[in-house]
């Protein structure tokens, strides 16, 4: 049997044990936080010519989006980094810019923490874990910076439609931009010229009736699944399936009468079996042709509505600019297009074509995107205060410097 005092110097030694444990292992994450850490690429940049730049014009890109992104880094946070690594990619979208443009080149950028439970590698260094938080990140000649692209509010030929970005304050002195929950962006440039220019309600009509006439021609297709409608096909097809059965029939039957004459008679029954199907479907098809008659019918009415709303229109409301209805009350159906007075009515805008200058060399920054991605999984992360540190530091009159 122990005694007291046995046992109290067995506890004393197991917690020296954990005390000592628990102290190394303080001081492994205490070294791999502050570790000087790395920015390297993922991968190797992605640089493509379009009809209107040449491939130099794309290479002189790179170096000028290469330029921005040493101005990036030079905050005191990423000199080096310490107890993580910068993982950036970058690519240069000349593809689809027209000649005159100036060329799109952007990356984006992520943190891997350093991680003391993980194996040190080789050299004794510790080993960056994977799946980083966003840090954000970095763009030339993006006049969309601060906004996206919605597929529900549709695009013609001019452009694609955007919602009016929403100012949030100011980033080095910078407009800063909410581009969704989780990301923000700060635009930088020069040029004098409005960014936005307002998409009228006509484009908007126009692109929502192409698309509601587009469906009545899908709706008006379902005549075919009709129940009555198929059993019509079945049987105006059943001629040509008999001839086809007793074709198979014959060619068997030289080598194995008996056989054939079995296949025929499974061939025909099972032929008779799906007639019954089809019958019976068609006399109880009231359900699949009610769903049909709505859909056709609700497909008809979009399109009269939507000719009504646009004939209607005087000259100055066809070219005034459109908004669209987002909230959640059901006073309007979402996206629908709504007076400017609407509570919950948002405007629409598209990129203005005139904004950059076209006199200057398209691999010139005449505009920078900064932006700051905080999703979910970044919030999370250990890595997120520094994150936020590290926008707060950046050298905004060092990008600027950059701007043509």
């Amino acid at each position: 049997m122990k005694t007291k005092r046995t046992r109290w110097r067995a506890a004393a030694l197991a917690a020296m044990i954990g005390s000592a444990f628990g102290a190394r292992a303080f001081a492994a994450e205490d070294a791999a936080s502050t570790q000087a850490g790395e920015i390297i690429r993922g991968t190797a940049p992605s640089v493509q010519a379009s009809p209107g730049h040449t491939l130099d014009d794309a290479r002189k890109a790179l170096k000028t989006y290469e330029a921005a992104f040493a101005a990036y880094v030079k905050t005191p946070l990423l000199s080096p980094p310490r107890g993580f690594v910068l993982l950036h990619n970058e690519n240069v979208l000349a593809a689809g810019q027209k000649a005159g443009r100036p060329i799109k080149a952007g990356g984006a950028m992520i943190l891997l923490a350093y991680n003391a439970s993980l194996p040190r590698r080789a050299d004794g260094r510790y080993a960056a874990e994977g799946e980083g938080p966003v840090l954000g990140g970095l763009g030339i000649n993006d006049a969309a910076c601060g906004n996206k692209p919605d597929p529900g509010l549709g695009s013609d030929e001019t452009s694609d439609f955007y919602y009016a970005p929403k100012a949030i304050g100011t980033a080095g002195g910078w407009p800063q931009f909410q581009v969704d929950h989780w990301t923000k962006a700060a635009f930088l440039s020069k040029r004098t010229a409005p960014r936005w220019l307002p998409v009228s309600v006509e484009r908007v009509l126009k692109v929502r009736l192409a698309q509601a006439r587009a469906q009545r021609k899908d709706s008006s297709a379902l005549d075919s699944a009709r129940p009555q409608n198929a059993y019509q096909n079945w049987l105006d097809g059943k001629a040509k399936r008999l001839q086809s059965y007793q074709e198979t029939h014959d060619m068997l039957a030289k080598t194995n009468k008996a056989q054939a004459d079995q296949m025929l008679a499974q061939m025909l029954k099972g032929d008779e079996a799906t007639e019954r199907m089809f019958q019976q479907m068609a006399a109880k098809g009231g359900g699949l042709n009610a769903q049909i008659d709505k859909g056709q019918a609700d497909a008809a009415k979009s399109v009269r509505d939507l000719e009504s709303q646009l004939n209607a229109l005087s000259p100055e409301g066809r070219a005034a600019q459109a908004y669209v209805y987002m909230g959640t009350d059901n006073a309007f159906p979402v996206g629908a297009v709504v007076p400017p007075s609407t509570p919950n009515a948002v405007g629409l805008v598209y990129p203005n074509p005139d904004f950059f200058d076209r006199a200057l060399p398209p691999w010139e920054a005449q505009s920078i995107c900064v932006s700051l991605g905080a999703g979910p999984r970044t919030q999370e992360s250990h890595l997120y205060p520094t994150i936020l540190k590290i926008w707060e530091s950046l050298d905004w009159d060092g990008l600027a410097r950059l701007l043509k």
